[in-house]
């Protein structure tokens, strides 16, 4: 049987009534009560969490315990995550699911950001239909690994992104972010493998499935990191969310390298992550970055 992990905030899961029978639902509950009876029926485990890492937290516990043992999961079985109302991201995830088995090992499954943003735009989402799973709407997006900005498109809100991750650590404009990040976290050989690539991919919403064998194979140590940057500033979701498909296999595109000059970024000793800044200026500012963002968006 696969598994369906969903980190909920305030969502009412209702929907999880229409989850096909192959998948043992488990939600991670970081809200108030769940008063849906079909989605505690439907439920299989309902863990409450406290409010903190965002999805990010969610998703590395939940691996951290199929790491554990305890559950004996066929190879080729998947786990599916998402957020609490996956269908902003993916409008088709009820009929991905139970197209299961003509998924690749590791799967995006979402298609969008926000249609009412315009994000990706529509002309972009009507074009590339490449990643389509059995006709049902699925797109990742390529994304540079050192302004962190989609190809396809301006996205304004990523410059916010990729410029507090640089400031926050002292990286000059051109670092490559996600082999920063991934040294960082302790995983040196994947670290390599993005510092010699220019491209990476990324399912909008965190919304994905991976194959178990994937997910076990994160070393131990690994999880302990990116659990802690989850926890850490509030970048680090951000350069998570984009990272999930690489984390378990898919490959960084476009070299920049030739074999054999790929290293790893020289980092302090020991994982180094920034605590998140909780201080009203610093809410302030960021709240401030993203109604301008919201506003520039707005105007496209």
């Amino acid at each position: 049987m696969h598994q369906l992990v969903i980190a909920r905030y305030a969502e009412t899961l209702d929907w999880l009534a229409e989850v096909p029978p192959e998948f043992e639902v488990h939600v991670y509950n970081k809200g108030a009560q769940i008063v849906s009876q079909s989605a505690v029926a439907r439920a299989a485990h309902i863990i409450d969490r406290p409010n903190e890492g965002r999805e990010s937290e969610t998703y590395l516990t939940h691996i951290a315990q199929l790491q554990a043992g305890g559950q004996d999961r066929p190879e080729d079985s998947y786990v599916v995550f998402a957020q609490g109302d996956p269908f902003e991201h993916s409008p088709d995830f009820l009929r991905l699911l139970a197209a299961w088995r003509s998924w690749a090992p590791v799967q995006p499954l979402s298609w969008r950001w926000k249609t009412r943003r315009d994000i990706p735009p529509a002309l972009v989402l009507a074009r590339e239909t490449g990643g389509f799973v059995d006709g049902l709407r699925v797109r990742p997006e390529l994304f540079s690994l050192q302004s962190w900005t989609p190809l396809g498109f301006h996205d304004v809100g990523t410059f916010w992104l990729q410029e507090t991750y640089r400031q926050v650590h002292g990286l000059p404009d051109g670092s490559n972010i996600a082999a920063h990040f991934l040294a960082m976290c302790g995983l040196p050989q994947l670290a390599a493998q993005a510092d010699a690539h220019l491209l990476g991919r990324f399912s909008y919403g965190a919304v994905f499935a991976a194959r178990v064998p994937l997910l076990t194979a994160v070393p131990a140590h690994g999880l302990a990191a990116l659990r802690r940057a989850a926890l850490g500033h509030e970048v680090y979701g951000y350069v998570l969310e984009r990272m999930w498909l690489h984390l378990f296999g898919m490959e960084f595109l476009l070299p920049a390298l030739l074999p054999g000059e790929a290293a790893v970024p020289a980092l302090p000793p020991g994982p180094v992550f920034v605590p998140p800044d909780r201080t009203s200026p610093a809410r302030r500012r960021v709240n401030k970055l993203v109604r301008r963002v919201g506003r520039l968006v707005g105007r496209g």
